[in-house]
Formats: C-alpha cells, structure tokens, sequence
C-alpha cells in the first residue's frame, strides 16, 4: 500500500532575519503544470463534505458518516439542525478532521508522521512563491531564517507521496496574503509538476494525505485551513501527475 507522509510546520524563531538566495536548481511551474491547474467545480461531486471547527466544536456539511483528519479518522455522529457553516453538530471527529467521506468509504489506519529535511521544505516554499500572486510593492524583501517561511509564503504541509513503479513526490501547501496554494513537486522540491490557488484564506493550509477512500482506482487528498476545505483527485498516468477538484467548500471564520 502507497504511505503517504504529512508534515505539520511550527514556527521556531531565536536568529535574527536575513536575506537569503533562493536554493539551486530553481525552475518555474513548467506549461503543464499550469494546465493542471484545476478550478473549483461549480457543484460539489456527490456524497463528499467538511468539517469546520469552531469554539472545539465540529460543525459537519454533507458527506457520510466517516471524517478523517492528517493522522487519524474516525466515525462521526451529528444532531441538532445546521447552525454553524451551513453544518450540523458533530461528535466523534478525530483531531484536525476536516474531510468528510462519501457513505460506504473507507479511511486508512492511523498514520505516522515522519519529519521532512529542512533543505525540502526551504525548496517547497520557494515552489509555492512561484505560483502565488506576486507580493505587494512595498512588502519587506528580508526572507526569515526558517525554512517554513520565504518570501511572505508560510508553509503548512509537506506530505511525501509514494507511488507504484514511480518516484515519489511531494504535495506542499502554503499561505501568502491570504491566497493559499497547494503544489505537486518532485521528491527534492526541485521542479512543480502541478499547483492549484485557494482565494480567500488566510490561516494555516494544511494536508490530509492521498489515499483511495471511495475506491474508484484513483488516490483523493484534501487540503484545509480554518476557513476553507478543498479535496482533490489524483490522476496519474505515467510521467505525469494530475489535481482536479470534487468538493469545495469555505466558511469565513469572521464573516462580514
């Protein structure tokens, strides 16, 4: 079975901030990655659905029975009428549980989590300033000394994804002026093969991990912030990696 890794990045500070150059070989998002980039669908494919979390309550919209977060899933148990992001009380989610399956899914068992090199997130990092929308004009040029932060981009996730008679790859999210985007990259976070943008989302975007939950032959993944979830298909054929997405939901956490 194909294990895939997630990496959850917590800020650590303690050296003063320096100019840095970003690391070698630096290529930009190549033709077919941008054609892989996908938008959200208009409706959301049937059966799947989210979880938001508010005041350490899950709030579920849609889906079936079985939530699963970056580690863990688990069967979950609603009530009550929707109230909070269109959603109903949950109980039962796991931590961080942010996608909902469709009825008759499977999740995987507990994962664990081994660290990502520094250098590979340093290298997602830079990956992900090449698609986001530029920096403002007057933002600070000074790159912090943590490799989670380049260029204004704060990374969230680094998940290394195995594949069958394939080499491995990367998926990487991060965060810019509250434009979000995740990245395919490859295992040396060398080269993006495919990326897709989220608007409108300012904390931390995080990863659950690939895995065939609806058992159509095809790996799905989702990443998720406070205020946004979006799950993915993965297609791969061979020498090429694909994202299209089946659900997208949001739910600002101040609305206006």
């Amino acid at each position: 079975m194909m294990t895939p890794f997630f990496l959850l990045l917590a800020a650590c500070g303690g050296e003063p901030e320096r100019e840095m150059v970003a690391p070698k070989p630096s290529t930009k998002p190549t033709a077919a990655a941008a054609a892989n980039a996908k938008r959200a669908p208009e409706q959301i494919e049937a059966g799947w659905g989210a979880l938001f979390w508010r005041n350490a309550t899950a709030w579920k919209v849609g889906g079936g029975s079985v939530a699963v977060g970056p580690k863990t899933s688990s069967v979950v148990r609603t009530s009550g009428e929707p109230l909070v992001c269109k959603g109903v009380a949950t109980k039962g989610a796991p931590k961080y549980g942010a996608l909902v399956l469709p009825d008759g899914s499977t999740a995987p068992e507990d994962r664990s989590v081994p660290a990502i090199q520094a250098h590979r997130i340093e290298r997602a990092a830079w990956r992900l300033d090449e698609v986001l929308p530029p920096r403002g004009r007057f933002a600070s040029k000074v790159t912090s000394n943590q490799p989670s932060r380049q260029r204004g981009v704060e990374v969230g996730s680094v998940s290394k994804t195995r594949r069958y008679g394939s080499p491995p790859f990367l998926i990487a999210t991060g965060v810019r002026d509250c434009t979000g985007a995740v990245v395919f990259t490859d295992a040396k976070a060398e080269k993006t093969v495919a990326y897709d943008t989220i608007p409108k989302t300012c904390s931390a975007l995080r990863v659950i991990p690939a895995h065939d939950y609806d058992g159509d032959g095809n790996r799905e993944f989702a990443v998720f912030s406070d205020d946004h979830v979006r799950a993915y298909r993965l297609t791969e054929t061979p020498g090429r990696l694909e994202m299209s997405t089946i659900g997208d939901w949001s739910c600002p956490v101040d609305p206006e």
